[in-house]
């Protein structure tokens, strides 16, 4: 059985969703979901830089994975919590 793919918010390409990292709604708070565990709307994106920061600059108004607006302060906050992890992941060699 083939693993289940997602579209990846930032460049909008199927991908494994075992290789993204999911963005949830919870208690109407957007939020990194690394262990992709938290009920609610998810959406997905790759922890790369490029699709990180497509994600911060889309002009999508909402994103139908989790049928909310994401505003760019919470965007930003997005990106610097994948930052630190992959950063703090990179490091642990």
């Amino acid at each position: 059985m083939a693993s289940p793919e997602r579209t990846c918010i930032g460049c909008m390409k199927r991908d494994a969703k075992a290789s993204m990292i999911r963005i949830a709604v919870v208690n109407g708070r957007v939020e990194v979901d690394f262990e992709a565990l938290k009920a609610g709307r998810g959406g997905y994106l790759h922890p790369t830089d490029e699709c990180v920061e497509r994600f911060v600059v889309s002009k999508v108004k909402e994103f139908r994975a989790i049928r909310r607006k994401i505003e760019r302060p919470e965007r930003l906050e997005i990106k610097m919590a994948i930052k630190r992890r992959l950063d703090r992941n990179s490091k642990v060699e």
